[in-house]
């Protein structure tokens, strides 16, 4: 019995450790944004709120709280935090550059969020993805 278990916790720690490892920080749209394929400027735009469109949809951005994948994505594709991201939308919105990003609790949230709203657009993990499109890795 004692062996059994052991076996199953090497095996379980492996899968995990082998999941972990494939996750990604992606940034994530809506179902109705299949097709849309972005590169790092164009995401960055996106994000930035240079860009205001995708497709026939305006950009609605969701962004959580905390999140480890939302805090590597920004660092690596915008050169900000996600205290840093917030404040720039916060100026923005302030001057009337733009509308404010939906704030939420947690990547889970925001991932629900995109699902259910055409436009929509947010960073996670790649393991988050469910039917949402991958729009920029």
């Amino acid at each position: 019995m004692k062996q059994t278990y052991c076996k199953f916790l090497v095996v379980a720690l492996f899968a995990a450790a082998t999941f972990s490892l494939s996750a990604e920080p992606v940034l994530l749209g809506n179902s109705a944004l299949n097709g849309q394929n972005l590169d790092t400027e164009a995401a960055k735009a996106v994000l930035m709120g240079k860009k205001t469109a995708l497709g026939d949809a305006r950009v609605v951005l969701v962004i959580a709280k905390e999140s480890a994948a939302q805090d590597a994505f920004l660092q690596a594709h915008v050169g900000m935090t996600t205290s840093q991201f917030q404040n720039h939308w916060r100026r923005l919105f302030m001057t009337g550059g733009g509308s404010a990003p939906k704030i939420v609790e947690t990547e889970a949230d925001a991932c629900k969020l995109v699902a259910e709203t055409a436009g929509a657009v947010t960073v996670a993990d790649s393991a988050s993805a469910g039917t949402l499109v991958v729009l920029a890795k």
